[in-house]
């Protein structure tokens, strides 16, 4: 499903309206919730990730904005399609990918699915799947923030998106040193997402570091520190280059003796950092392995692909 480039967005917009038309409510509303949080605490809730090792430590609650940060070739963007594909077997997700065009996400996505390159004829069946389950935002390049708030309101009241991604904040027409609207937008972000209940997922650049081999966090995201100040969630993605170089020359046959040495050694080629988990108990860091035929993040050092099934309705 496609959500066309020449929709006009600003009746959406407009009925997103002001923060402080948030409802008030008087603090008796909610004592008997209140009350079982007290007795029961509070249950673990929301969609999960991909890997059942992240389950009870990870989940993607309505009404929620989260980050996905990472330093350039770090396949942020990568590891984000592949929670929206397990997420699409449950409900409806949109992709606004503003730096890749349609048919690549949906390539990247069919390869995930089959664990390889499809057949023709896989790949179809894969594509027919999902096309009442992905929501593509058919727009390359710079989008003004204005649209993009529109486009996140019809996404979720129109065609009842559950997750809406936005890669990235650099495409959505705020300047590089404008920190008080990119400020502005976020909050913007944050605020629909609890108005509508939907989860925004935001993938956000990181600040040039001296090298790629330290492990950036949540105070490297580029720009206003208001961003991961508003989130509700912050992800941080890291690829072990080092790993990945030995891998890629074993892949061409100039692999060294030292490159075959760090393969086997059992340490993950990616790791995936919850930063902040506003309403979670859990922050720390999983470990994974990149399986290159089939573009997926495996849970263990045995990096056998998960199998996609296909089956349920949106």
């Amino acid at each position: 499903m496609i959500i066309p480039s020449n929709i006009d967005f600003s009746e959406y917009i407009n009925m997103i309206g002001e923060q402080e038309s948030q409802e008030l409510k008087f603090a008796g509303e909610f004592v008997d919730s209140t009350i079982d949080r007290l007795v029961n605490g509070r249950e673990i809730t929301g969609r999960c990730l991909p890997w059942t090792k992240t389950h009870d430590h990870i989940r993607l609650r309505p009404a929620e904005l989260s980050i996905w940060a990472g330093i350039n070739g770090h396949r942020k963007s990568m590891i984000l399609g592949q929670v929206m594909l397990w997420l699409a077997k449950e409900c409806r997700v949109c992709i606004a990918s503003l730096e890749m065009e349609p048919e690549s996400t949906l390539s990247r996505m069919a390869m995930q699915a089959a664990t390889c390159k499809p057949t023709e004829q896989f790949a179809r069946q894969i594509l027919e799947f999902l096309d009442q389950r992905v929501v593509i935002y058919d727009q390359l390049d710079t989008v003004e923030a204005e649209r993009i708030l529109g486009m996140v309101n019809y996404a979720a009241s129109e065609l009842k998106c559950e997750h809406i991604v936005i890669d990235s904040l650099t495409k959505c027409g705020l300047g590089t040193d404008d920190y008080t609207a990119q400020k502005q937008f976020v909050d913007r972000l944050a605020w629909v997402a609890k108005r509508l209940k939907v989860h925004i997922h935001l993938v956000c650049h990181m600040r040039k570091g001296m090298d790629e081999s330290r492990k950036p966090g949540k105070f490297d995201v580029r720009g206003a520190s208001e961003i991961t100040d508003l989130a509700d969630n912050v992800f941080v993605t890291w690829k072990d280059k080092k790993r990945d170089e030995a891998r890629q020359r074993v892949a061409l046959g100039t692999a060294t003796a030292d490159d075959q040495d760090m393969l086997k050694e059992d340490k993950p080629d990616q790791i995936l950092t919850v930063a902040k988990q506003r309403h979670g108990e859990y922050e720390g860091s999983f470990g994974f392995w990149f399986h290159g035929k089939s573009l997926q993040f495996t849970p263990n050092s045995d990096n056998r692909p998960l199998p996609y099934v296909m089956f349920g309705n949106v």
